[in-house]
């Protein structure tokens, strides 16, 4: 049971049915079952029976929709003013959907047929209720300024990850046709990887991709192959960016030979980023393509790299430039190993969980900047949440664009200017996307898309965990760089912000913007 609370105006009524139906649930509007069931709109109601007689009707409405368990259900504004009915919601995952006062009044076509707003003060009414809702509300998104699409998006993300009770693992769906899969996130996964990776059809033998400093835990994945019945042998590629090239393939191509790999064999990745882009590529060029399941030991790779399908490796012209979309089978994100990352490798990948917060959840963006210190102490339930909620982002983000024909570009955000960095100044790909993103604000902030407290947000919780947000860059060396994104499209697009959550693709930014921008991220 899903239920949407809110100011009148915040959406509940457009958003609740796309909801419904990306979740395949029933909806439920209380207000127009209350007008069923009336004989009349909310205002006629009003008149004829006055508030009590409206509140009655309201609350046995309530209590007959609160007794579905498959639905999404939206509250009136004042419904909550019952306490039996607020009671009734603790079973309920209650999301909020909030909105400004003045977004709300704007949106409000028929002011009188909204009574309350004639009996009060309409922003004391506002301020009253919103603390009601925050109160209770299990999630809190942002219709300020958003399509209803892009909030339902969001609320899918949120609301898809789910806990298996067999196993205590969270479980999210990735939604692509043809070949759906799961992200499952928890902590003791590696010794049960087997559990979790639905073998192909005929394999006979598993190959494990790692690098030399992880093959304890590919050990363990190793171990829990064989269990499944499977020949599992083990190959390593050297540790950094720098492995992810062709002579690595190739390498990796003859070992598959001479081990007698088949076209029905599993490949397994077992590393960072570095290791799922190599192994996904190799996999899906061998034979004409192997399955691979990946099982991310870094954040950066859990949150993002793991999941959607994209392989690459690189030129020296630059980042993936050579790729293949190949999904996984699955993707098992053990949040155990995170502990023992270096600590620069572990805050490199909070600037992608970061991302996600920026591009589709704000309160991604609370939960980091208010609990950043056990969030850099690798507390493992606080890491489980973070990692579960930045991954589902991702999911619902692939399943509604695969091959990154539209929407899936929102991924990229911070990340042309980013991988231009990386490649002029040689620092970690988290750092590089870091700066990336603030060279995105304060370009998005000269192109007046948004105000100087979207970009001091970003500042603030970049800085919260111990990332870069300053750095002195040449345009001059950046420029042929994301020249060559593979991006551009008549012009070098970037990803920039309207506002927290609100993306907006393939944007062309003025050279002297860019200069502008650059200007402001050195000083």
């Amino acid at each position: 049971m899903i239920v949407l609370v809110g100011f009148m105006g915040a959406g509940k009524s457009t958003i609740g049915p796309l909801l419904a139906t990306r979740l395949g649930l029933t909806f439920v509007d209380t207000d127009a079952e209350i007008e069923r069931r009336g004989g009349g709109t909310v205002a006629e109601i009003f008149q004829e029976r006055g508030e009590p007689g409206f509140r009655a009707l309201e609350r046995e409405t309530v209590e007959w929709a609160l007794e579905s368990n498959d639905a999404v259900v939206s509250l009136g504004g004042g419904a909550l003013d019952d306490p039996a009915a607020r009671a009734s919601l603790e079973w309920a995952t209650v999301v909020h959907l909030d909105v400004s006062f003045a977004e709300a009044m704007k949106r409000i076509e028929d002011p009188a047929a909204r009574p309350m707003l004639a009996r009060t003060d309409p922003k004391a009414l506002y301020d009253d209720r919103r603390s009601v809702y925050a109160s209770i509300a299990d999630h809190a998104v942002d219709t300020t300024g958003r399509t209803p699409v892009d909030v339902a998006e969001e609320l899918v993300a949120l609301l898809s990850i789910r806990i298996k009770s067999s196993d205590g693992a969270r479980r999210i769906r990735v939604d692509v046709p043809g070949v759906p899969y799961e992200v499952i996130v928890g902590h003791g996964l590696l010794q049960r990887a087997g559990d979790f990776i639905p073998p192909p059809p005929g394999a006979e033998r598993a190959v494990v991709i790692t690098h030399p400093t992880l093959q304890r835990f590919a050990d363990r994945v190793v171990a829990s192959l064989g269990e499944k019945g499977l020949q599992p042998s083990s190959f390593e590629i050297a540790e950094g960016e720098t492995s992810k090239n062709l002579a690595n393939a190739q390498s990796l191509y003859e070992a598959f030979a001479a081990a007698g790999i088949h076209r029905n064999d599993l490949v397994v990745a077992v590393g960072g980023g570095v290791v799922c882009d190599v192994a996904g590529y190799v996999a899906s060029t061998y034979n004409r393509g192997l399955a691979v399941a990946h099982v991310p030991t870094t954040l950066l790779a859990q949150v993002d790299a793991a999941i959607g399908g994209k392989t690459a490796v690189n030129l020296s012209a630059g980042k993936n430039l050579v790729g293949t979309f190949h999904q996984p089978l699955a993707v098992i994100a053990d949040v155990s190993v995170l502990g023992e990352l270096p600590d620069e490798e572990f805050r490199s990948g909070l600037a992608e969980v970061i991302k996600h917060g920026l591009i589709a959840d704000p309160g991604l963006l609370d939960l980091v900047m208010q609990r950043s210190q056990h969030l850099v102490a690798t507390d493992e339930t606080l890491l489980e949440e973070v990692v579960a909620r930045a991954a589902a982002i991702k999911a619902a983000v692939v399943s509604a664009d695969e091959r990154e024909r539209g929407r899936r570009a929102v991924l990229n955000y911070g990340h042309t200017f980013g991988h231009a960095i990386e490649h002029v100044a040689a620092i970690r790909h988290g750092e590089a996307v870091a700066l990336g993103m603030m060279a995105a604000a304060y370009s998005a902030a000269e192109l007046g898309l948004i105000g100087e407290d979207v970009v001091d947000t970003h500042r603030r919780v970049l800085a919260a965990v111990g990332l870069p947000t300053a750095a002195t860059l040449d345009i001059e060396e950046l420029e042929p760089v994301w020249q060559r994104d593979k991006k551009y499209d008549r012009g070098v697009r970037f990803v920039l912000l309207e506002g927290i959550g609100r993306p907006r693709i393939g944007v062309e930014i003025p050279r002297d913007a860019q200069e502008r921008a650059l200007k402001r991220l050195g000083s």
